[in-house]
């Protein structure tokens, strides 16, 4: 983590983990259906384990846990990449929307 991430406590600012984490669940969600249009509809609570601090290495992932006719729920999580220890874990819902309305998803890659 670098410098400019930190707040006054000398961890990262939870608002830059949570927009990495609507970065990666809308990765996840596209990988999955490359032919969708995919925005966020919610995240659920934010569960902040462990702090992350200046020179630690955070590794964020994130996995396709469901799907639904129009949405998918991505699981999100991050560990320290030296230590192990979970830094954070929650999910996103994200909506294949065209043209402002709710769309059935497409065929998932590879199926």
């Amino acid at each position: 983590m670098r410098p400019e991430f930190l707040n006054h406590g000398g961890t990262v600012f939870g608002g830059y983990l949570m927009q990495w984490a609507d970065d990666l669940a809308y990765i996840a969600a596209s990988l999955a259906y490359p032919e969708a249009l995919f925005v966020t509809k919610l995240f659920g609570q934010f569960d902040f384990k462990a702090p992350a601090r200046a020179g630690d290495i955070v590794r964020l992932l994130a996995q396709v846990e469901s799907t639904g006719t129009t949405s998918c729920r991505i699981g999100v999580w991050a560990v320290n990449a030296r230590t192990s220890i979970e830094v954070f874990r929650t999910f996103a819902v994200m909506v294949n929307v065209v043209d402002g309305r709710k769309t059935p998803l497409p065929a998932p890659v590879g199926r």
